[in-house]
C-alpha cells in the first residue's frame, strides 16, 4: 500500500494514486528526465599502449584537467570521461569505438591520436554520433559528424614547404617520412607548398625500422634541405640517429611539429637542440591564455605542454561551447564559430577542419621558441 505523503489530503491522495494507476494502465510512462540534466558521457579513444603511447599520456592527461578546472562539468552539465585504449591499432580502436558507442552509449567520441586510428573510429561511427578529432591529421576524415581541433596532414605540410621556400630557397630539398597516411599526406603538403619537386622522397616502413641509418644514407650529397615527418617513437629514433650520425652538420633540417613536439623532446634530450620545426602549436607563445594553459600545466605535470596536449585540451572545449548551446550536439558543434585560446584565434571551415595559424619553431635550451609566424 502506498504511504500517505504528508500534508496532503487524503482526497489528495486517493488523486495521486489514480493518477499513477491510470497512467500504468494505459501503457503510459512517466516523462523522462530532461536530457540536458543527465550527465554527457565523452568516449576518449587514446593510445594507452603501443609506439603512441607517450602521446596518449598528454591526451588523456589534458582531457582531466580540463574537467579538473571546471569543475567536472560541459555545458553546464555533469560530465564523464570514458577512455579506451586504442593500442595503437586501427581493429582495436574500431571495437573500442563500437563498444562505447553501444554498450556505453557516449554522446560524442574524441582522442585519436593516429590517422589509420581516426580513420576507423569515423567509419564505425558512420554519420551517426559526432567525432572531435584531437589529434589525427588524415586528409580523408570528414563527414556531417566529424570535427577537427588539430590540423590536416596537408595544411601542416603546405606550412611547412611555404615556409621552406622563403626561408631556405629552393635549393633541393630531401623528403623523409614513416610511409603511412600521416607521413606520405605530409609530405605531399610540403612538395605544394614549397612549390618545387623535392630531389628525393625517403619512406621508411611505419613502425618496423631500427636502424635509420641506411635511409639517411639515401640522401643525395647536392641535397641542401632535408624536411622530416615522424612522431611518437619512431620521431625519438630520428632525432637521435640524425644527430648521432653527424647529418646535422651536413644539411639543414626542417621538422614537422610531430617529430620536435614537448611530449617527445622528452625523450629525444640534447639531441633536439637547434632543430627548426613548423607546427600550430608551441608554449612559448605569448598571449594570456596560453601563459594560463602553461602554467596551469606545469603545475599539474612539472614540464611544458605539448600540442597534443594543446590539442586536447581545445577538444573539449569544443565540446564545451556546443553543449552550451544546447539542442543537437553535431549541429552546435558546426555552430561554434571562432575560438581564442593558447594557440590563437581558430575557426573550423565548411570541412570542420581548424583555419589557424602555424608557427616556425627552434628548440633552444628546453623550449620551442617562436621564430616566425605562417598565416593560415
Amino acid at each position: 500500500m502506498r504511504a500517505p505523503v504528508p500534508g496532503l489530503p487524503v482526497v489528495g491522495q486517493a488523486v495521486v494514486g489514480l493518477a499513477v494507476l491510470m497512467a500504468a494502465g494505459c501503457g503510459g510512462t512517466v516523462p523522462p528526465p530532461d536530457e540536458d540534466r543527465l550527465p554527457v558521457k565523452i568516449g576518449a579513444i587514446i593510445s594507452q599502449t603501443g609506439v603512441y603511447a607517450m602521446l596518449g599520456d598528454d591526451m588523456e592527461t589534458a582531457m582531466r584537467l580540463y574537467l579538473d578546472d571546471h569543475g567536472g562539468r560541459l555545458g553546464g552539465r555533469a560530465a564523464e570521461l570514458v577512455v579506451a585504449d586504442d593500442g595503437g591499432g586501427s581493429e582495436q580502436a574500431r571495437k573500442e569505438a563500437r563498444r562505447l558507442i553501444d554498450d556505453v552509449s557516449v554522446d560524442v567520441l574524441t582522442g585519436l591520436i593516429a590517422s589509420p586510428v581516426a580513420v576507423s573510429v569515423v567509419d564505425e561511427a558512420a554519420g551517426g554520433t559526432p567525432v572531435v578529432v584531437a589529434n589525427a591529421g588524415s586528409d580523408e576524415l570528414d563527414g556531417p559528424n566529424v570535427f577537427r581541433v588539430s590540423y590536416t596532414n596537408r595544411a601542416h605540410g603546405s606550412a611547412a614547404g611555404r615556409y621552406a621556400a622563403e626561408r631556405y630557397g629552393r635549393r633541393g630539398a630531401v623528403l623523409m617520412a614513416s610511409d603511412y597516411s600521416a607521413g606520405v599526406e605530409t609530405l605531399d603538403g610540403f612538395a605544394e607548398g614549397y612549390g618545387a619537386e623535392p630531389l628525393k622522397r625517403i619512406l621508411t616502413p611505419h613502425g618496423r625500422v631500427t636502424d635509420l641509418k641506411p635511409y639517411l644514407d639515401q640522401i643525395p650529397p647536392e641535397a641542401g634541405l632535408l624536411f622530416a615527418f615522424y612522431a611518437g617513437g619512431e620521431a625519438v629514433a630520428f632525432a637521435r640517429t640524425f644527430k648521432q650520425l653527424g647529418y646535422d652538420t651536413r644539411i639543414e633540417l626542417l621538422a614537422c611539429m610531430n617529430l620536435t613536439d614537448e611530449d617527445v623532446l622528452r625523450a629525444i634530450g640534447p639531441d633536439a637542440e637547434g632543430i627548426t620545426s613548423v607546427g600550430m602549436y608551441s608554449p612559448a607563445l605569448d598571449n594570456p591564455d596560453n601563459a594560463a594553459f602553461v602554467a596551469r600545466w606545469r603545475a599539474r605535470t612539472g614540464a611544458n605542454p605539448s600540442a597534443v596536449a594543446l590539442q586536447s585540451w581545445d577538444a573539449l572545449r569544443l565540446i564545451d561551447a556546443a553543449l552550451a548551446r544546447g539542442g543537437d550536439l553535431t549541429h552546435a558543434l558546426g555552430e561554434v564559430g571562432e575560438l581564442a585560446g593558447p594557440r590563437g584565434t581558430f575557426r573550423l571551415d565548411a570541412a570542420h577542419n581548424p583555419v589557424q595559424n602555424w608557427y616556425a619553431r627552434q628548440y633552444q635550451n628546453g623550449v620551442n621558441r617562436v621564430i616566425a609566424t605562417i598565416p593560415p
